[in-house]
């Protein structure tokens, strides 16, 4: 065990790596630690309580202490992974991974795995190369975090560019090469707001902008943010304000221009 000035801590308890033999399913069970599934061939079905993950070559979960796991498929092919249990009060930064970019944790597993099976290693050796795995999950993290911030930018980009046209969720997805729901759930995780409400805001803005700063005619400013026909944007707009675009409009008619 390393013990840490914060007061936290983090332990080694067992390593091994895990091959299949004819039709396989993993065992139900509960354990006291954290473990780390990293897949090398093959699938692996698990679920943990009531989510189920379908788990390939080079992706990664963690399982948590006291919650029951347990394969919810079996399969007949060759299947693979290292397993890695642990404990620590240190948050545990990452759930799983599914992107290719695995390499170092793979390497640290298979370095952790000779330092157990090896004598002349001291008592701490696993201790620390096992926290080297965690370090590395803070890093995945990070990274996957940074990714995931510039995918949401682009996304705020792609829409300021194009809320003249007829945006939905559909076009977005399709243009960054996404799941219309994926990408729904991906920019309301990052940005605490949904992407059709987002799509939303961005359209009233625009419409009460050009309400107030020009003197667009309401069929003019339809058109402007891609309505066929200006009912469509008059309905749109009474619905979310709760008043129509002329009565928004005359609210705020009382000006003051300076020429010198």
């Amino acid at each position: 065990m390393i013990k840490f000035e914060s007061g936290e801590y983090f332990a080694y308890d067992m390593i091994g790596e895990f091959h299949s033999s004819g039709e396989w399913i993993h065992p139900k069970r509960i354990i006291n630690s954290f473990e780390i599934i990293l897949v090398l061939e093959g699938t692996v079905y698990i679920a943990e309580e009531a989510r189920e993950y379908t788990l390939q070559k080079n992706q990664l979960l963690v399982l948590e202490p006291y919650k029951e796991h347990y394969g919810y498929k079996k399969t007949s092919k060759p299947v693979s992974f290292y397993w890695f249990h642990f404990s620590t009060d240190f948050e545990v930064p990452l759930k799983s991974y599914t992107k290719a970019d695995i390499y170092e944790i793979k390497q640290l597993l298979k370095k952790l795995l000779h330092i157990t099976n090896s004598s002349g290693y001291s008592p701490y050796a696993a201790d620390s190369a096992g926290f080297l795995v965690y370090e590395e999950l803070k890093q995945l993290s990070l990274e996957e975090k940074s990714s995931n911030q510039a995918l949401a930018v682009q996304i705020e980009e792609y829409i300021r560019n194009n809320i003249k046209s007829d945006i939905t969720i559909s076009n977005i997805a399709r243009h960054f090469g996404y799941n219309p729901d994926y990408i729904g759930k991906y920019f309301k995780k990052s940005r605490s707001i949904g992407l059709k409400e987002y799509l939303t805001e961005q359209r009233l803005k625009l419409a009460k902008d050009l309400l107030l700063t020009t003197n667009m005619s309401v069929k003019q400013i339809s058109k402007e943010l891609g309505y066929s026909e200006e009912n469509v944007f008059i309905k749109f707009f009474t619905y979310h304000e709760v008043t129509t675009p002329v009565a928004f409009r005359n609210k705020y008619c009382n000006t003051h221009i300076n020429i010198k």
